[in-house]
């Protein structure tokens, strides 16, 4: 097939190659935030549509009824406005990380990055939870993501018993894939709670 042709393998490659620049930049963009939160038992990051490409200053948090509002960050500064043209730039960017195997692959890309340079290791080492918005349905797609501690281990992933437990011990909509126990899409208003509810289920453990 032509490697410059919209169809075949040239097309399957250039769509393979932006996915990984996607991903790439979206990792870049959570640690230099310092959007990475850690906790007892994982660490978590939210992946928001953003006004402006994602950046610190520019984050737009759009609600679940679909309506939308510049958020403050954690620091303070009020987030800016950006044209409608940019906005849905960027909600298809972020729409990208709403596909589980895609959210898979971001986490995969993280844990390698801080694993090379010596701080998610040993003690340091924690699993992954990553949650991206879907501003459309007004939900959050949400990976849990276990890497080994040495590489080319298999390593049984627990988060989807604990998902499933986290999800019956509030009341809330949730959509568990059929497939996949460590993928589950969470209405937006309860995401934040599933988490907290996640966190006590691995606490209890």
């Amino acid at each position: 097939g032509s490697m410059t042709g919209t169809t075949g393998l040239g097309a399957g490659i250039r769509l393979a190659m932006t996915l990984q620049r996607n991903i790439m930049a979206a990792a870049r963009n959570l640690v230099d935030r310092n959007a990475i939160t850690r906790l007892s038992h994982f660490r978590y990051a939210y992946l928001q549509c953003s006004s402006g490409g994602g950046g610190p200053s520019s984050r737009r948090v759009v609600t679940p009824d679909g309506s939308g509002s510049n958020n403050q960050r954690k620091d303070g500064t009020a987030g800016a406005s950006s044209s409608a043209s940019s906005a849905q730039k960027t909600d298809q960017y972020y729409h990208v990380f709403a596909k589980p195997l895609v959210l898979a692959k971001l986490a995969h890309f993280l844990m390698d990055m801080h694993r090379e340079n010596g701080k998610w290791t040993g003690g340091k080492s924690r699993p992954l939870v990553l949650l991206a918005e879907k501003p459309r349905s007004g939900t959050y797609m949400v990976v849990g993501y276990e890497y080994p501690e040495e590489a080319g281990n298999v390593v049984r992933n627990k988060f989807g018993q604990n998902f499933e437990a986290a999800a019956q011990s509030m009341k809330g909509t949730f959509w568990f894939d059929s497939f996949d126990s460590n993928v589950v899409e969470v209405a937006a208003r309860d995401v934040q709670k599933f988490l907290e509810q996640l966190h006590y289920m691995m606490e209890q453990a």
